[in-house]
């Protein structure tokens, strides 16, 4: 499950700050023929505002079918849309915008200016992001990694591996890199996976860990002992592809570390695959939703990856599973607990007969290569997901699925939905400018400060 990007992702923890006004944003879905420049004279808005909302690179390309946020509240009716239409794109039902428009009926025109109802509360949340630390320190985008700083009042580094007597990895650069964390008010935090350099997450080392009382003493003590050194608030153990054989084990583990860290006022957080039910579905079972939230501070919910980098193509984080994963959830375990994982990257299939693993890459770079290779992106309703299809250079046919606008907009209404406690991402290196704007529109930002 590689590396199924475990792009795992940790990003949790982090309340965001507002001090800037925020402005209203309307979804508008490109059309053949459409340039940034038409479509800003269109709204009446700046062109630059629309290239740095939505990360364009060239305001005359873009793809049909592509979704861009456009500042403000009213809404221009184009031929073949319906009431229906622009409610599921806005995350709205077609009564609310018949009582906001004070329309008779259903009946709109080509040319009609809608106003789109904004969110009707905007909660502080916690919003966050997992990182390399030398992604921080020596990214050659200074500016994009700035811009994500300012969204972020946690980071959590990523990663810290245990060898099968619990004696921890080096991870290099964290002094520097969580010095320049706290002088942002940004809080950070230390990863630690059953990553192994040949196996990728590997169970079997978990195992024993879980297993040997004596390595999971070690094992505890040196997540202590980095958590000291590097004056850190806590850790994130991401331990993936546990077998159920081993759910006792790993609650006893989370138990043990919590009562090791929590007296001195050290955070544990970790990361759990998504289930529907206590066993739904069988591989996941051994995480125990409701005996980890007892003891963990907080458990991030990686609620992507069921269409995965070696499987069959589709949508990363059908809306429709995450919802099933939150009802459970948020059924034994406190909201007040709960992150929801949300996938900030593409996944880019071949279309062959070959068994070739996909590509995972950021949601930009699948928007340049959609514009790049003339391709339509589709919406599918179902899933809540935008995807679209190319022709490499060797002839070979690929299918991209990733989030945009839409489908991030619905994911963070499920999080206001179920009031939980934060939202993240994989991961901080990918710009993704929307959902940045999108998450301004949507909750209260305000860092935390020790």
């Amino acid at each position: 499950m590689l590396y199924k990007i475990s792009i795992c992702i940790l990003s949790f923890i982090f309340v965001l700050n507002s001090a800037n006004p925020v402005f209203a944003s309307v979804i508008y879905v490109v059309k053949h023929g459409d340039t940034a420049k038409e479509i800003a004279s269109k709204y009446n808005v700046g062109v630059d505002d629309i290239t740095k909302t939505n990360g364009l690179r060239n305001i005359n390309k873009l793809s049909p079918g592509q979704s861009l946020l456009i500042q403000g509240d009213t809404y221009i009716v184009e031929k073949g849309d319906s009431l229906w239409k622009i409610a599921q794109r806005h995350q709205l039902t077609v009564s609310q915008l018949i009582k906001r428009n004070s329309l008779k009926s259903n009946r709109i025109i080509p040319g009609q200016h809608l106003a789109i109802p904004g969110p009707s509360n905007r909660p502080n949340i916690m919003i966050g992001a997992f990182a390399y630390p030398s992604s921080i320190l020596m990214n050659e985008d200074k500016s994009n990694i700035e811009q994500k700083l300012k969204f972020l009042s946690s980071i959590a580094a990523f990663e810290y591996h245990p060898d099968y007597n619990g004696q921890l990895s080096d991870l290099p650069h964290m002094e520097t890199f969580k010095n320049r964390l706290w002088k942002r008010n940004i809080t950070p935090y230390a990863t630690v996976t059953n990553l192994s350099p040949s196996k990728g997450f590997d169970e079997q080392l978990a195992h024993h860990l879980l297993s040997n009382k004596q390595a999971r003493h070690n094992l505890t003590e040196n997540i202590y002992k980095v958590l000291n050194k590097y004056d850190l608030k806590g850790v994130v153990i991401d331990f993936e592809g546990l077998k159920q054989k081993d759910k006792s084990l790993f609650n006893q583990f989370i138990k043990e570390l919590s009562n090791r860290l929590h007296p001195v006022g050290m955070e544990v957080a970790l990361a759990v695959p998504p289930l529907s039910g206590p066993n739904t579905p069988s591989w996941n079972a051994a995480y125990d939703y409701q005996t980890l939230g007892q003891h963990a501070d907080f458990l991030f919910l990686m609620t992507y990856d069921w269409h995965w980098l070696g499987g069959k193509p589709g949508p990363i984080a059908p809306i429709s599973s995450i919802r099933k994963t939150l009802n459970y959830a948020t059924s034994v375990i406190s909201n007040e607990k709960i992150i929801l994982g949300i996938p900030l990257y593409a996944y880019d299939w071949p279309l062959s007969d070959k068994n070739v693993e996909a590509e995972a890459y950021s949601q930009r770079y699948a928007l340049e290569k959609a514009i790049e290779h003339g391709s339509v992106i589709h919406y599918d309703h179902r899933s809540g997901a935008p995807w679209f299809r190319y022709t490499d250079e060797n002839g070979v046919r690929h299918e991209v699925w990733f989030e945009d606008a839409r489908s991030l907009l619905a994911k963070y209404r499920l999080a206001k939905k179920y009031n939980l406690h934060g939202v993240g991402g994989w991961q901080i290196e990918f710009n993704f400018p929307q959902g940045e704007q999108i998450l301004k529109e949507e909750f209260t930002i305000s860092k935390t400060v020790e």
